[in-house]
């Protein structure tokens, strides 16, 4: 069974209305696609994750871009 890394990049609007860019990661395994989630691990002292950043740029350096779905599964989802 073949395992895949996709990325895909998604505009949203936050609270004071400004326009952001959120990446969000899947895995797919055969056919299932399970998405995730690059945790934020608080340290109890100083109140930071010191190794956020760097898991994050780990995802997006090794994850491929996000595949277009085809027209026909498109057309089906509707």
């Amino acid at each position: 069974m073949q395992v895949n890394l996709y990325k895909r990049n998604v505009e949203y609007t936050n609270q004071d209305g400004e326009v952001k860019t959120a990446t969000n990661y899947f895995v797919q395994c055969g056919d299932v696609l399970v998405p995730v989630e690059v945790k934020y691990f608080e340290d109890k002292q100083t109140g930071e994750d010191k190794n956020y950043r760097t898991r994050r740029s780990l995802m997006s350096a090794f994850a491929e871009p996000f595949p277009d779905r085809k027209k026909d599964e498109q057309s089906k989802a509707e």
